[in-house]
């Protein structure tokens, strides 16, 4: 059945909608993501913050991110704009290479903020033997964990990705197993590390209060200790609480933030399973497709533009 004028004007429209918000918006990932990613390398390598535990995860929030900025997207803007030199298309191996790398680093960093939240906990705790966790060599470890353990999250990618051909080949919602596809990146991606953030958030607010109340009950055994205190260990102690405070500030921040940029594409891959038999016509599918790249470069804002959230959430980082 042909379309009328008024159908295919408004799947124009939407095309060319498409292509100007994918375009502008992956340019400007790449950009704003390439500064602030230095910046922030910049930041958390210096003296005052490179001795903390949570700078750590922050950095590893950073690299994972700058990789999301220099690969992820740029392929991403050469799938939709270039399909002729799309990366993912060259072969069903390309596509299931390159898609799990891309869904791996995209990943990386919320579960390193993940850790952050898990690292405030434990520096918050009232029990010494639990605030022991929260040291340079744990996070090290940890970061490495996570390392290994995110890729044997996405083994599946491999296997059942294929070179389909929709709108372009080797589309970022797959319609092999997509139901499974789009839960498990739901948990994956989206509730598993806003979840772990959630938790480990509240108990750490929690802890802080808890604290708040013990400094008050404590303050005259505190002034009676002053005079036994240095200047100097004062000065330091002080600064090592707001340093503590301003870390506590940017890990919610960031959760939130990597929340709310995080489920949009999880909301994508279990639509496109929910109507993986229904047959759209092409007015649908043009929609079909704007919705897809939308949630798709949406997925990757958070992994590129970190330093401009920890510039707004804390004094300490600016």
């Amino acid at each position: 059945m042909s379309l009328s004028n008024a159908t295919l004007a408004e799947i124009t429209a939407l095309h060319y909608g498409n292509m100007i918000f994918f375009e502008f918006w992956s340019y400007s990932l790449v950009c704003l993501g390439i500064i602030g990613h230095t910046l922030n390398i910049y930041v958390f390598t210096r003296p005052i913050l490179r001795s903390n535990p949570c700078t750590r995860y922050f950095l590893a929030v950073t690299i994972t991110g700058s990789f999301v900025t220099i690969f992820n997207v740029p392929l991403r803007l050469i799938q939709l704009m270039y399909p002729a030199y799309n990366p993912f298309g060259y072969s069903t191996a390309s596509c299931k290479i390159l898609s799990f790398i891309a869904m791996c680093a995209r990943a990386y960093p919320s579960w390193f903020i993940a850790l952050a939240s898990t690292d405030r906990f434990l520096c918050s705790s009232t029990s010494a033997t639990i605030r022991g966790w929260s040291s340079r060599r744990v996070a090290t470890r940890a970061i490495l964990v996570v390392t290994i353990i995110v890729p044997l999250f996405y083994f599946y990618v491999p296997i059942i990705f294929q070179n389909i051909e929709t709108v372009t080949k080797c589309p970022l919602a797959q319609t092999t197993f997509p139901l499974f596809n789009g839960i498990w990146n739901l948990l994956i991606f989206s509730l598993g590390p806003s979840t772990v953030m959630l938790i480990f958030g509240l108990l750490t607010i929690q802890h802080v209060q808890q604290s708040g109340k013990r400094i008050v009950s404590q303050n005259i055994q505190v002034q009676n200790q002053t005079e036994s205190i240095t200047p100097a260990q004062q000065e330091q102690l002080k600064r090592q609480k707001t340093t503590d405070r301003q870390l506590l500030q940017m890990m919610l921040v960031q959760c939130v933030y990597f929340s709310l940029w995080s489920t949009p594409v999880s909301v994508l891959y279990i639509y496109t399973a929910l109507r993986i038999n229904v047959v759209p016509d092409a007015l649908q599918l043009a929609k079909d497709s704007l919705f897809t790249n939308i949630t798709g470069v949406l997925s990757g804002t958070s992994a590129c533009t970190s330093f401009y959230v920890f510039t707004l959430s804390s004094r300490l980082f600016r």
